[in-house]
């Protein structure tokens, strides 16, 4: 159990670095064929994405480490998903 959750873990943090590179350059790294989103919404969406899974991370850590932590990387999560609906509003609205 605590191999999965630690994989998880490790997981969710490799996934919230490259997000937070994707914002720092403003490019993706991994290319879909269908999207071509611009450097602007990548940057926003790519933020808020890096915030989720730190939340993710954070989370799975926590049931390893006990106490409150998964408590707390749940909310980040909460909050980063939150924060990723508003964004896509704001974007979809512009477009």
């Amino acid at each position: 159990m605590s191999l999965a959750f630690g994989s998880l873990g490790v997981l969710a943090a490799l996934l919230a670095v490259i997000n937070a590179a994707q914002t720092f350059f403003g490019r993706r790294f991994v290319r879909s064929l269908s999207s071509a989103r611009p450097a602007r919404r990548l940057r926003a969406e790519s933020a808020v994405a890096a915030v989720v899974l730190s939340g993710a991370s954070l989370a799975a850590f926590g049931v390893l480490a006990g106490g409150q932590w998964p408590a707390l990387g749940g909310a980040v999560m909460l909050a980063g998903w939150i924060a990723l609906v508003l964004v896509r509003r704001r974007f979809t609205a512009r477009a």
